[in-house]
């Protein structure tokens, strides 16, 4: 065959090892495991230079060709079908150790049948959102070899104990049933938004042993830790982070008054009787214009009139929020509370926020009072959000991703596997082969 020829083969199959050649019939269709699938036919010999075995040279002693081991190793698709490569692996006979081995070929390790290049792109496809089952069968492998792939590519990530960014984010996910509580701890690089590491349970006494794991050099250079209102954590970080400043997520504080927002807005509409009718349309209007309440007030219009059903007429938002605060005296207090905590987060006015924390309001719901006494118990944590813009928001869109990842595979049981999917679907570099 023509050194052209030989050429084009390669080039078409990705088989770049010389010492592969190619039989006049090197290539056809053929039905394996029911798919019509592309077949390249090929030869793997060459001179060995030592034994594999015994390592003698073959300057020592006698190797010999000793008939050929034929095997079907798994090529990326062409074509947008499965490929093979049926290929004649040369075998020798040491004359030294009395024993045999096989020609290898940088096309796949030793003792495998899957390309290195099908592992690199089952590798690379993990790093999207799709589940083990899809990839394998994109790749004409099974479930099991792509999990192997994902786990093989898991030995590179190992966390460095030497050192630690300067800037973390801490926060839990719900895990596996095997993982402590099904809940699971996540910390990152505030800055990079890369992930540090996952460990299988948030109990403290685990997380503390864990990050004593790291040097005092590399724990005493983290300056700042953003975390959400949990205590454990905030204790955490006092003990292992003797430099570290904690910093509560400015979402979190939102999402608590916001919370006790909606809870005072259920239960006004709970005390109206739906079976009278002048109370059911009153129930009906806190019920259908609930995210308007939880909206920030610079964002509602009082000119943009619109035709609302429940109405019966034109109405802008602003006067749908003046209408619902005549409903009660309790609501309108706990409204006007939410409304300034958001400006002043909004703002960064510390002073603003910490009049309305520590002031006493007498007016406000029970569930308002709850979270402002939480805000209070949090206060030295929260000011400093209002002085760094770091946050927990990248930590929150990566929660979401690893839920998805999670839904779409159907669930993981094994804490290990799920870990080691979710650090390859967050690894940005490319996947070595």
């Amino acid at each position: 065959m023509s050194t052209i020829t030989s050429n084009n083969i390669a080039n078409s199959s990705g088989i770049t090892d010389e010492n592969i050649s190619f039989s006049k019939t090197w290539c056809e269709k053929q039905v394996i495991k029911g798919f019509s699938s592309i077949c390249y036919y090929g030869t793997l010999t060459y001179t060995p230079s030592r034994c594999s075995n015994c390592g003698f040279t073959s300057e020592t002693v006698k190797i010999i060709k000793y008939g050929t081991k034929l095997s079907r190793i798994t090529l990326t698709k062409s074509a947008n079908l499965p490929t093979y490569l049926f290929l004649k692996k040369q075998r020798f006979y040491c004359e030294g150790c009395h024993t045999t081995f096989t020609a290898s070929s940088s096309l796949v390790k030793r003792n495998c049948f899957i390309s290195k290049r099908v592992i690199q792109a089952i590798s690379s496809e993990g790093q999207f959102i799709s589940s083990e089952k899809d990839i394998a069968y994109r790749h004409s492998v099974s479930p099991t070899t792509v999990n192997r792939a994902i786990h093989q590519w898991s030995h590179q990530f190992k966390p460095s104990y030497g050192s630690l960014p300067a800037h973390l984010s801490m926060d839990e996910f719900k895990s596996v049933k095997s993982a402590d509580s099904q809940i699971s701890f996540i910390f990152t690089d505030a800055r990079k938004h890369e992930i540090m590491d996952i460990l299988p349970t948030r109990r403290l006494h685990h997380l503390k042993d864990y990050f004593l794991n790291y040097s005092y050099e590399a724990r005493a250079s983290v300056k700042t830790v953003v975390v959400d209102m949990n205590a454990p954590y905030t204790s955490l970080i006092r003990d292992v982070f003797p430099k570290a400043i904690v910093i509560i997520d400015r979402f979190h504080l939102v999402q608590l008054v916001m919370r006790s927002l909606n809870q005072t807005r259920i239960k006004l509409m709970n005390r109206y009787n739906t079976s009278r009718p002048e109370d059911k349309k009153v129930y009906r209007k806190l019920k259908s214009y609930w995210k308007l309440l939880l909206k920030n007030k610079t964002e509602l219009s009082d000119s943009d009139y619109r035709y609302q059903r429940l109405f019966k007429g034109p109405k802008s938002s602003m006067g749908i929020i003046d209408y619902i605060m005549t409903l009660d005296v309790e609501f309108k207090a706990t409204y006007q509370v939410a409304q300034n905590l958001l400006v002043a987060v909004q703002h960064k006015n510390i002073s603003a926020y910490q009049t309305l924390v520590l002031s006493e309001n007498k007016l406000i719901s029970p569930q308002m009072k709850r979270s402002l006494r939480t805000l209070k118990k949090y206060l030295p944590e929260i000011a400093n959000s209002f002085k760094y813009n770091d946050s927990n928001g990248h930590l929150e869109g990566i929660n979401n991703k690893i839920k998805m990842i999670k839904r779409i595979s159907f669930g993981y049981r094994n804490f290990t596997n799920f870990r080691n999917r979710i650090l390859l679907g967050f690894n940005n570099k490319r996947v070595a082969s």
